[in-house]
């Protein structure tokens, strides 16, 4: 009888295990991939250097839900997860770095995209920082509203001239649908869009900030989702991520990835303060010009701590 009762036990233990490998499967068959299937995809453990995961975030600036071959990556972030410590960091960089562009002169990083795309960005950033990474995970405007609403909107702190600026009172380049106001607001996908591209009321400094703030916000929403929710928000979201990550190695990483689940972020922006001069291009735009051996030495230091 015990044997019987184990057994019942056994399957029923392989069934659930079997259902959930199954949905796992079909949930990762949504993502958008933009890999080479002649090339394998690389063992779990070989996706870690020295017990962490860089991937370049890219932001690109499509008004549709279209992606552009020839896009600018608005918004450019290194994300490193560190197994060992279970810290996550985020690093931005500012766009308008100035590095080479093969066949061309130098130019911002954000116009890296538009010579190369999202592979010419990721080896830009290997190669200019010396730091190991190889995928990337890229989304656009609109793919950025529709997560953030699919995370049922996010909480972010206002000052008073993100306010001023995000209401139209003062000269701005983005204006939320919904009055907002100083402190605390909750912002759906439009509006949060609104607030990250937000930079001429102060600069493009800020605005990097600004990113970086709702990607932190978004991530305290999606640590507080439910079962059922998470389960509506894989299937609204994953169809809008391009990535040059293989089907194999996600699920690979998801046992890892979950072990994240508590962890705080911390957040730095490169160049670092005065650690870069300027530089004009041949039609007249300023280059930030960094000594890059004293950015090198600052970022390792920052995602190897």
């Amino acid at each position: 009888m015990k044997k019987k009762i184990l057994a019942v036990l056994l399957i029923g233990i392989l069934a659930v295990a079997g259902a959930g490998g199954w949905y796992v499967d079909q949930l990762l068959n949504r993502v958008d991939y933009e890999t080479d299937e002649t090339v394998p995809a690389a063992e779990p453990d070989t996706l870690w250097q020295d017990d962490v995961l860089n991937i370049l975030l890219l932001g690109t600036d499509e008004r549709s839900e279209e992606y552009d071959d020839f896009a600018r990556s608005d918004c450019i972030m290194i994300l490193s997860l560190d197994k060992g410590s279970k810290d996550i960091r985020l690093v931005s960089l500012e766009r308008g770095i100035g590095v080479p562009v093969e066949g061309r002169e130098d130019d911002w990083l954000t116009h890296v995209f538009t010579y190369g795309g999202a592979e010419a960005s990721v080896k830009t950033v290997r190669e200019c920082f010396e730091i190991p990474i190889d995928r990337y995970v890229r989304v656009n405007f609109s793919a950025f509203e529709q997560i953030i609403d699919a995370l049922g909107g996010v909480d972010i702190e206002l000052t008073a001239l993100e306010v001023q600026g995000l209401n139209g009172e003062v000269y701005t380049n983005a204006i939320t649908r919904a009055t907002v106001h100083e402190g605390l607001n909750h912002l759906d996908g439009y509006d949060a869009l609104q607030y990250a591209r937000q930079r001429f009321i102060d600069s493009d400094w800020q605005r990097i900030e600004r990113q970086r703030n709702v990607m932190k916000a978004a991530y305290e929403q999606l640590k507080d989702l439910g079962v059922s929710q998470w389960n509506e928000f894989l299937t609204t979201t994953l169809p809008l991520v391009k990535t040059n990550f293989t089907k194999e190695e996600i699920a690979s990483l998801i046992p890892t990835a979950l072990t994240f689940a508590n962890s705080e972020i911390s957040q730095m922006t490169i160049p670092a303060e005065n650690t870069y001069g300027s530089r004009k291009t041949s039609d007249g735009r300023s280059l930030l010009d960094l000594d890059w051996e004293v950015n090198r030495a600052i970022l390792k230091e920052f995602l190897y701590q």
